[in-house]
């Protein structure tokens, strides 16, 4: 098959079955395990592993389409043990943007919390199972899935046409910015920080591949911040099941 340009609704589509995914997920959790499950339970352990895994699959289906033998390689995705020091640059960018975050939010007189809704059901989690889709979802699948959407397809898509890698970049940072707002706890000034802080780190998600030539390094910048972030969670609010005061 003739291998044909990335389009930009490429893109769309993949949200949108990503978005389906996580719809019809969220469902049947509610029809399999009724009310006695727990949100942040459903959550993780069918709605997150769905979205994302639908989102990886919309991307293959349509690197094959557009004629890649291998959609993933096309978009620049292999991981390498070599770059697993990466993870410790994710930590430092999340704690630079936390400091970032704390002073606007101290500068608007807001809350120094972020109101994103997934940071506050993780602290609900219960038990090692959910401990476990926690992190299989958030530290694993997550970043692979938003980093061959939004640094692999979205940059792909911006480059192709010649146009300057700083653009590719700051096009990918906002789309994965302004993808968050499907959580509807964002619409609000602190979330408005939120979004600027994400916005910003998919900066340095793009320079990052950039600068390395592939998605390896920033899905492992990726999982670094996402498992720092579930870290300092339970470790200022540790879960019941913990017995940790």
């Amino acid at each position: 098959m003739e291998v044909t340009r990335w389009r930009w609704y490429d893109t769309l589509i993949v949200m949108a079955v990503g978005a389906l995914a996580a719809l019809v997920s969220g469902l049947a959790a509610g029809i399999l395990f009724g009310a006695g499950q727990s949100v942040a339970e459903a959550l993780f352990w069918l709605v997150v592993p769905a979205q994302n895994l639908g989102m990886i699959g919309a991307l293959v289906w349509v690197g094959r389409y557009r004629g890649h033998a291998r959609p993933a390689r096309a978009l620049g995705f292999e991981l390498e043990p070599r770059q697993g020091w990466w993870v410790l640059a994710g930590a430092g960018i999340l704690v630079a943007l936390s400091y970032l975050a704390a002073g606007l939010m101290s500068v608007l007189g807001l809350e120094a919390e972020s109101p994103q809704a997934i940071l506050q059901l993780s602290r609900e989690a219960r038990g090692t199972v959910t401990m476990a889709a926690v992190v299989v979802g958030v530290v694993i699948l997550g970043p692979i899935a938003e980093e061959l959407l939004y640094r692999g397809l979205v940059m792909q898509t911006v480059l192709q046409g010649g146009r300057p890698p700083a653009l590719a970049v700051t096009v990918s940072a906002a789309v994965f910015a302004l993808a968050h707002l499907a959580d509807p706890s964002l619409y609000s000034a602190a979330g408005a920080v939120t979004l600027t802080v994400l916005f910003l780190f998919g900066l340095f998600l793009g320079v990052v591949r950039m600068r390395t030539g592939g998605l390896g390094a920033a899905v492992f910048v990726h999982s670094g911040f996402n498992l720092t972030t579930v870290l300092l969670l339970f470790a200022v609010a540790p879960p019941e099941w913990t017995g940790a005061p």
